[in-house]
């Protein structure tokens, strides 16, 4: 007479084993789904809203709007730098905001207030603007925003 476990009991086992497994692999599984939610709440980030023409004579640009479109507030020792990328990059214009942008906010950087010799207009062409942080703070996370005036 042969002995073993009856089609019933081995039924029952196959169904445990097959939620237990189903269950392990729910558990390692979800965690990795749920960080990845809201990757960028905690991001830097900002881009031109506006380039203003100049309205005196249209060669140029007089203002930029600067949003902060990250989750961070950008602190109020950030360098703003205008870089032209045709031919040979070189810094063009230079601002240091002195107030932070809270996420979402916006700030006019009005060309004529920046002190000699950058207080004339940003020529009609395309353009880099680099966030970077003066010395003695530390903070990374920045990309190049590219605009045209």
């Amino acid at each position: 007479m042969r002995k073993g476990v009856s089609p019933v009991v081995a039924t029952v086992l196959l169904i445990a084993i097959a939620v237990i497994s189903a269950v392990a692999v729910w558990y390692w599984v979800a965690p990795l789904t749920s960080a990845q939610a809201t990757p960028s709440t905690s991001q830097y980030g900002f881009v031109v809203t506006n380039a203003y023409k100049n309205v005196s004579n249209s060669s140029g640009c007089g203002a930029l709007d600067i949003k902060n479109s990250g989750g961070v507030t950008i602190p109020n020792n950030t360098t703003f730098e205008v870089f032209t990328i045709s031919g040979t990059t070189t810094s063009k214009y230079v601002w240091v905001n002195s107030t932070a942008l809270t996420p979402g906010t916006t700030l006019n950087f009005n060309i004529s207030s920046l002190p000699t010799p950058n207080n004339t207009l940003i020529a009609i062409g395309s353009y880099m603007l680099r966030a970077s942080v003066k010395s003695g703070a530390s903070i990374s996370g920045f990309s190049d925003v590219y605009f045209t005036c």
